[in-house]
C-alpha cells in the first residue's frame, strides 16, 4: 500500500490554486486519500486524488496573476529589507560572504589554471585536424621503443600513401652556437623543418611569407632572438652562423612561440639544409629516406572528420605492404599511430617528449576541476547550514509578513533575493581576492596567469552561470524551508526545527568534511611520493658536481680530442676540484642515442634497441657508480676502445644469466664485435619516475657534450671563476654554459612539486571554507541553547561538561566524515601512484595525520564559541524568565 499521494498531481495543485486555500485543500486531500487507500486499491486512490485535484480548476480557486507580480518597487522594496538584516547581522553576514567569496576565488584561480593548461596547442587554426606520429617499435611481442619522435621517412610515406593527409611537416630538434659577428649565444631551441610547418600551424611571421623556408642554409628568427643578435638592426637579409658553419640568410622573423605550445623555437632551419647534410653518393639525403632514425617530430594535418581508428589501421597495413619483408627479416615491427597534439601536454608522456617541466599532467588538472567543484558545494552547503539554523530567529519575520498578507511565494521570492545579493557581494570579494592574489599564485604554480580572461566573454557566460546557479542552489532549500512556517506557530515561540533539516544539515556538515579529509589525505601522499622520489637512492652521486657544457666549435676538428684532454687534465690541478669526466649524457638528460645490439653468437632477428652514452675513463668512479663485475676502463689497456660496459637492466635485456657470466662475452652492434669489459649497477638516469633503461657505455674521449666537475664546497665562487678561465682559455668561441647536477636533475620533479602546492593552496581553501560554516553553526547552537546552558549551570554543570555538551555533536560529525573520506582518498591516490615506477604504499598515518589535523581544527574553531558559553553569567540567559 503506498500512502503518498501523486506527487505531481500535488505540484499541479499548488502551480493553479490560490494559497490562501493551498494549505488547507492539500491537507482535506491527503486525508481522503489515506482513507481511499483503506477500503480500495492504490490505483483507484490515486485516480480519486487526480480526480479531486483537477476539480479545483475553477475561476473562483485559480491564482491571479496581478496579486503576485513583483514590481520594481517592491523588489527595491526586498533588497532594502536584505540589506538591514545583513547589516543587522554583521557576523552572519561576514561568514556567509566570506565563505562563498573564499569559494569562488578558489574556482576563479582553478578555472583560469585548468583552461591555461588545456589550452595547449589549441590556438592553431586546423587544431582539431592536426596530428603527431609517434614511433613504436616491437622487437618480436615485446615493444622496445614508444617515442613522440619519429623516422624521416614515415610522414612523406604517409602524405603518399593516404589522401586523408592534406600535408605534413618534420621537425629536427637541435642546439649549437648561433654566432653574428661579435654576438655568440649557446641556443638549444633550434628546429629544422619543412617549408610546410609555417602553413600547417599558425606561428605568424612579422616579415618574410610561406616560403621563407623554401630551400638550403634559411632561417626564420624569432623577435627574442632577433633582438638578441640584431639589436634594432633590420635582421632580413643578415647571414648568421651555427657552430661556426656555413652561413645561414634570415628570411623571416616568427613572433615568439606562445608559451601554451608544446613546440618551442627561437630559430627555424630549412629541411633542405639538413638533407643537403646527409646525402650519400647516390644523393639520397638520409634525413628524407630513413626508416630508423627516430629523432623527428612529425606531424600531419588531415581532412576535417577523419576516423583516427580506421585511419591507423588503413596506414599499418600500408606499411606492411610496403617493408613487411624486412619486418619478417629482422622479427620485428612498425607502428606509426597519429596523436592528436592537443592530447600532448597533458596526456603524453614517451620517450623525446618535451622537457620534463614543460609536461603537464592530465590527472591533476583532473583532480583539480573536481576540487574547484567540491569547493564551491562546500560554500553552498555553508550558507544552506547557516539559514536553516537562523530559522528560529526569522520565524517570527516570517509569521509577521504572512498574518499581514504576504503569500509564501512573495515570502520565497525575499529570501532568493537575499541569497542573490550575499551571492552578489561574494562575486565582487572573490573578484578583489584574485585580482589581489594571482600575482602569487602564479609563484606558487609556476605559471603565467593574468586579469586578461576578464575580457573573455566564455568567461563571464561560465561566471554569471556560477553566479546564478549558486544564488539558487544555495538559497532555494532555505527560502522554502523558512515560507513554510505557520504563523500561529510562529507567534507562539512554538517553532521547531524539523527533523528532516536536522538530518539534512548534519548530512551536509559530514560531506564538507569528508571532501576536506581527503583533500588533506592527498596532498600528505603527494608530499610523502615527492619526498621519497628525492630522497631514494639513485644509484649514483651528484652532490656537489658543477656541469659544464662541451664546446661545440673547434678550429681544427682533429685537435678536439687533445683539447679535451688536456682542459680536463689543467682542472685536476686545481686543490678545490676533486674530480673531473666527460660525457655525451649526464644524469638528468634524456638518452636519445638508440641502436640496435645483440649477442654475438645470436642472428639478427635476436637484435634489440639498446641505448647508448659514451664515457671516459672517470665518469664511473666521479659519480660513484658501482661496478657489480669485471672492470673500468682502464688507460693501460690500450684495446679498451674495442670494449663496452653495460648496465645490470642490459645484462638481462641482453638474456645474460648474472652479471658474471656477461664479462668477455662478446655484443655486436656498429657493424662489429664488442668485448663486455664491466657491468655497473643500475642508476636512474632519469627520474625515479621511469624504469631504468638498458644502457650500453662506451669509451669516448673524442667526443663529450658535458664535462661533469666534482668541486668541494667551500668557496663555490673562486672555484666557478677558475673553471671558467679555464674553459675560454682552452675552447675560445664557445660561450661558457654550467649548471649545478642537483637543481638539474631535481628539475624532473617540477610538475609534482607544482601539483603538491596546488593541492596543498586548495585543500586550506576548503578547510577554511568549511570552517566558517563550522564557526557559524557552533555559534548558532550556542545561542539556541543558552536557556539550557543557564539551567544546567544553575544546578552544579562545570564548564567543561558544558564544552562537552555544545562540541560532541560537531566533532562526531568530524569523525564519521574522516570514515567516508578515507576509502575515497585511497582509492584515488592509489591510482595516482600507478604512474610511478618507484612509488610509495599508502599507510594508515596518512588516514591518521588527516583525520587529526581536521578533528584539531574542528575543536579549535567551535571552541571560541562554546568555551564563551560555558562561561557566561546565567543570569544573562534566565533574567527574562
Amino acid at each position: 500500500m503506498n500512502p503518498q499521494p501523486p506527487t505531481s498531481a500535488s505540484i499541479l495543485l499548488q502551480w493553479f490554486l490560490r494559497e490562501d486555500l493551498a494549505e488547507e485543500v492539500l491537507g482535506d486531500l491527503e486525508e481522503k486519500h489515506e482513507q481511499m487507500l483503506t477500503q480500495h486499491p492504490a490505483w483507484v486512490a490515486q485516480l480519486n486524488y487526480w480526480f479531486q485535484v483537477l476539480n479545483y480548476l475553477r475561476p473562483f480557486a485559480i491564482k491571479h496573476a496581478q496579486s503576485h507580480t513583483i514590481y520594481p518597487a517592491m523588489l527595491r522594496h526586498y533588497l532594502l529589507i536584505n540589506w538591514r538584516n545583513l547589516l543587522k547581522n554583521k557576523g552572519y553576514s561576514i561568514i556567509n560572504i566570506g565563505g562563498l567569496a573564499l569559494g569562488i576565488a578558489a574556482v576563479l584561480f582553478i578555472m583560469q589554471y585548468v583552461s591555461y593548461e588545456r589550452s595547449y596547442d589549441k590556438f592553431h587554426e586546423d587544431h582539431e585536424n592536426i596530428y603527431r606520429i609517434r614511433y613504436k617499435l616491437y622487437e618480436g611481442n615485446e615493444l622496445t621503443v614508444d617515442c613522440a619522435a619519429t623516422v624521416p621517412r614515415a610522414a612523406p610515406f604517409m602524405k603518399e600513401k593516404m589522401p586523408e593527409v592534406i600535408d605534413f611537416a618534420r621537425a629536427f630538434p637541435m642546439d649549437g652556437i648561433v654566432s653574428y659577428g661579435q654576438e655568440e649565444y649557446f641556443e638549444n631551441r633550434i628546429q629544422v623543418v619543412d617549408p610546410s610547418f609555417l602553413q600547417i600551424f599558425n606561428f605568424p611571421l612579422l616579415t618574410g611569407d610561406e616560403t621563407a623556408l623554401v630551400g638550403p642554409s634559411k632561417i626564420v628568427v624569432s623577435e627574442h632572438a632577433a633582438r638578441k643578435l640584431f639589436g634594432n638592426e633590420e635582421p632580413m637579409g643578415k647571414r648568421i652562423k651555427i657552430d661556426g658553419g656555413n652561413d645561414y640568410e634570415v628570411t623571416g622573423v616568427a613572433k615568439n612561440v606562445p608559451n601554451n605550445s608544446h613546440i618551442k623555437f627561437d630559430y627555424l632551419v630549412s629541411y633542405e639544409t639538413l638533407n643537403n647534410s646527409t646525402r650519400n653518393k647516390d644523393g639520397e639525403a638520409n634525413s628524407e629516406t630513413s626508416w630508423v632514425w627516430y629523432d623527428f617530430n612529425s606531424y600531419v594535418l588531415l581532412q576535417p572528420g577523419v576516423d583516427i581508428k580506421a585511419f591507423n589501421k588503413k596506414f599499418d597495413e600500408a606499411l606492411v605492404a610496403e617493408r613487411g619483408e624486412e619486418f619478417e627479416k629482422y622479427a620485428s615491427k612498425s607502428e606509426f599511430p597519429l596523436q592528436p597534439i592537443t592530447d600532448i601536454h597533458l596526456h603524453s608522456n614517451l620517450l623525446q617528449e618535451s622537457e620534463p617541466e614543460e609536461q603537464g599532467d592530465g590527472q591533476a588538472v583532473f583532480f583539480l576541476s573536481i576540487i574547484a567543484f567540491f569547493i564551491l558545494l562546500i560554500a553552498w552547503i555553508n550558507y544552506i547550514n547557516l539559514s536553516t539554523a537562523r530559522s528560529l530567529e526569522r520565524a517570527k519575520e516570517v509569521g509577521v509578513r504572512k498574518t499581514i498578507g504576504a503569500y509564501r511565494k512573495q515570502l520565497i521570492t525575499q529570501f532568493l533575493t537575499e541569497s542573490f545579493l550575499l551571492n552578489f557581494l561574494a562575486v565582487i570579494l572573490g573578484l578583489i581576492i584574485v585580482a589581489v592574489g594571482i600575482k602569487y599564485f602564479n609563484q606558487l604554480t609556476d605559471s603565467q596567469l593574468d586579469l586578461s580572461f576578464l575580457a573573455d566573454p566564455m568567461f563571464w557566460l561560465a561566471f554569471v552561470g556560477i553566479f546564478v546557479l549558486g544564488s539558487v542552489v544555495a538559497g532555494a532549500y532555505p527560502a522554502f524551508v523558512l515560507s513554510s512556517f505557520r504563523p500561529v506557530s510562529a507567534f507562539k515561540g512554538s517553532l521547531s526545527t524539523k527533523k528532516t533539516a536536522n538530518q539534512l544539515r548534519r548530512v551536509l556538515v559530514v560531506f564538507q568534511f569528508a571532501a576536506s579529509v581527503a583533500l588533506i589525505a592527498g596532498t600528505i601522499t603527494v608530499y610523502q611520493q615527492l619526498a621519497h622520489m628525492r630522497n631514494a637512492n639513485l644509484g649514483f652521486n651528484m652532490a656537489e658536481t658543477l656541469v659544464v657544457k662541451a664546446p661545440n666549435v673547434f678550429a681544427v676538428d682533429s685537435l678536439r680530442e687533445p683539447t679535451l684532454t688536456a682542459f680536463k687534465q689543467e682542472l685536476g690541478n686545481f686543490a678545490r676540484i676533486n674530480s673531473i669526466s666527460s660525457s655525451t649524457n649526464i644524469p638528468g638528460t634524456e638518452i636519445f642515442w638508440s641502436r640496435p645490439i645483440r649477442k654475438s653468437q645470436d642472428t639478427k632477428d635476436a637484435s634489440k634497441i639498446i641505448y647508448f652514452a659514451g664515457v671516459d675513463y672517470e665518469y664511473f668512479p666521479s659519480y660513484n657508480i658501482n661496478m657489480l663485475a669485471g672492470r673500468n676502463y682502464d688507460k693501460s689497456f690500450s684495446t679498451d676502445y674495442e670494449g663496452v660496459i653495460i648496465n645490470k637492466s642490459a645484462v638481462e635485456y641482453l638474456g645474460f644469466h648474472s652479471p658474471k657470466e656477461a664479462i668477455t662475452q662478446k655484443v655486436y652492434f656498429w657493424g662489429k664485435d664488442w668485448q663486455v669489459l664491466g657491468v655497473v649497477d643500475d642508476y636512474h638516469q632519469m627520474s625515479v619516475q621511469a624504469p631504468v633503461a638498458p644502457i650500453a657505455f662506451p669509451l669516448f674521449t673524442h667526443r663529450a657534450n658535458y664535462f661533469s666537475i666534482k668541486i668541494r664546497p667551500e668557496n663555490y665562487t673562486e672555484t666557478l671563476k677558475q673553471v671558467e678561465e679555464q674553459y675560454s682559455s682552452f675552447f675560445p668561441g664557445n660561450p661558457y654554459e654550467y649548471f649545478f647536477l642537483d637543481k638539474h636533475y631535481n628539475r624532473q620533479y617540477h610538475n609534482e612539486q607544482k601539483v603538491s602546492r596546488v593541492f596543498t593552496l586548495f585543500a586550506i581553501f576548503a578547510i577554511i571554507v568549511a570552517c566558517l560554516g563550522l564557526f557559524g553553526l557552533s555559534a548558532f547552537s550556542a545561542l539556541k541553547r543558552t536557556k539550557e546552558i543557564g539551567i544546567r549551570k544553575v544546578f552544579g554543570a562545570e564548564a567543561q561538561n558544558i564544552i562537552y555538551l555544545l562540541s560532541k555533536e560537531f566533532i562526531l560529525l568530524v569523525l564519521i566524515s574522516n570514515f567516508i573520506a578515507w576509502p575515497f582518498a585511497w582509492y584515488v591516490m592509489n591510482g595516482w601512484l600507478e604512474n610511478f615506477a618507484t612509488r610509495i604504499e599508502i599507510g594508515w598515518t596518512v588516514f591518521a595525520l588527516s583525520g587529526f589535523l581536521v578533528v584539531l581544527v574542528t575543536i579549535l574553531t567551535v571552541s571560541y564559541k562554546t568555551i564563551a558559553a560555558a562561561r557566561s553569567n546565567p543570569v544573562s540567559a534566565l533574567r527574562y524568565e
